[in-house]
């Protein structure tokens, strides 16, 4: 009887990419939001706009989105070990487009 197939570590490239891809969207989300915060509250009447208050809260919800993007990639690493196999043609993708992600993913694991 064979043993079922890990379609996890089999595709555990397109699973890291797409991961990495959301976090790197949130991630221009979230600076979007801080610049609309940050340029409503020069005034105090700018500062009790809907628009404001609006990319306040963007600013967290997106800063969420992104450690649980970096919480998704360490669970992969610890069913695939990708971050072991950084070498392999498959994870290129992670040195030349994500590399930021991937550094900043390093540095918080060690």
């Amino acid at each position: 009887m064979s043993e079922p197939t890990n379609f996890v570590k089999i595709y555990c490239d397109l699973i890291l990419k797409k991961i990495a891809s959301n976090i790197l969207s949130n991630q221009n989300k979230k600076t979007k939001a801080l610049n609309i915060a940050m340029k409503t509250a020069e005034t105090g009447q700018q500062v009790r706009t809907t628009r404001h208050w609006r990319a306040v809260g963007d600013n967290e919800f997106y800063y969420g989105e992104i450690q649980k993007g970096f919480q998704q990639m360490k669970e992969l690493d610890e069913l695939t070990g990708w971050s072991e196999n950084l070498h392999q043609d498959r994870f290129k993708f992670m040195r030349d487009k994500y590399e930021d992600i991937l550094n900043e993913y390093l540095s918080r694991r060690s």
